[in-house]
């Protein structure tokens, strides 16, 4: 009887090899036929784990990039415009200064004068210039147009004083919504329509202090223009930046998601070989036992 228990047990070993044999084997069929290492998480438990991670961090990436897209072309946009308000007010300050003095006719000043409410005109398109249904010039009230018109006169500005930031990275972030007020009027008592405004009166009054007066409010109000077209340079130029390096992080991370996931296929197929002549040794192992059972039993 302790014979056929011993011979019992080989044969459940034999057997047991086999089991683990075939399923090594499998394995490495697997890995060479899909091109994955990891299939499931029982697969390599660490490496599963170490590939959540980096696919995490690649979506975070994804999402960072996202932002850094919108944002650039936001920012494309308000460069143009800031852009146009310089060009504008650049001709405004230069058909003021045509109407001073006495030279002028009034037929010149009044050409001076339409060619300033035509500027003003354009500088309020510009103020309200937006994009996707969003107004750059509103700060985070962006869906509420900054400057309105009403019969020849600008409103109040109605945008909000707090600027709009999108976050390109973990504690990094770039204005893409100004305060059109602190550019149109800032520390000074009117804004530049209202300056326009006075303007056309007086050069229509040849009245050259309040012309003089006015291009110097148009001056403050073009320094203003430029330093915010100066931030939009230096944000875009950091989105530059960051684009790459959100290229190469991502690089980077998605060879090491490789390296966990995707199958070494030299490596598998040696593997393979070698699983497959470690089953076919455990095959005759358990046909050798099994013989060797069968005969305790005769």
């Amino acid at each position: 009887m302790g014979l056929r228990v011993t011979f019992n047990g080989q044969f459940r070993d034999a057997t047991t090899n086999v089991e683990r044999a075939s399923e090594r084997l499998l394995q490495f069929q697997r890995q060479v036929s899909s091109g994955r290492r990891l299939d499931r998480v029982s697969d390599d438990p660490s490496g599963a784990s170490a590939a959540l991670g980096e696919r995490t961090k690649i979506a975070q990436i994804d999402q960072y990039t996202r932002s850094t897209d919108s944002a650039y072309s936001r920012l494309t946009v308000l460069d143009t415009v800031l852009s146009d308000m310089v060009t504008k007010l650049t001709a405004a300050q230069v058909a003021a200064t045509s109407a001073l003095g006495t030279t002028p006719t009034d037929a010149q000043r009044t050409a001076a004068a339409e060619q300033l409410d035509g500027l003003k005109a354009a500088l309020l398109d510009d103020f309200n210039t937006s994009l996707q249904g969003n107004y750059l010039f509103a700060g985070t009230k962006s869906t509420t147009k900054p400057y309105v018109a009403s019969g020849g006169t600008v409103a109040a500005y109605a945008g909000s004083s707090t600027e709009i930031q999108v976050d390109i990275e973990q504690d990094r972030a770039v204005t893409v919504s100004f305060d059109g007020g602190a550019i149109t009027k800032g520390s000074d008592t009117t804004d530049v329509f209202a300056i326009m405004d006075g303007l056309i009166a007086a050069v229509n009054a040849a009245d050259s202090t309040a012309i003089n007066s006015g291009i110097a409010a148009l001056q403050n109000v073009f320094g203003r223009v430029t330093a915010v077209q100066s931030r939009v340079g230096a944000a875009m130029q950091t989105l530059d930046a960051e684009k790459v390096l959100l290229s190469a992080t991502k690089i980077a991370s998605s060879e090491r998601l490789s390296k966990l996931e995707d199958t070494n296929m030299a490596e598998a197929i040696t593997g393979m070989q070698q699983a497959d002549t470690a089953y076919k040794a455990a095959l005759g192992a358990a046909a050798a036992a099994a013989k060797v059972s069968l005969m305790d039993y005769l």
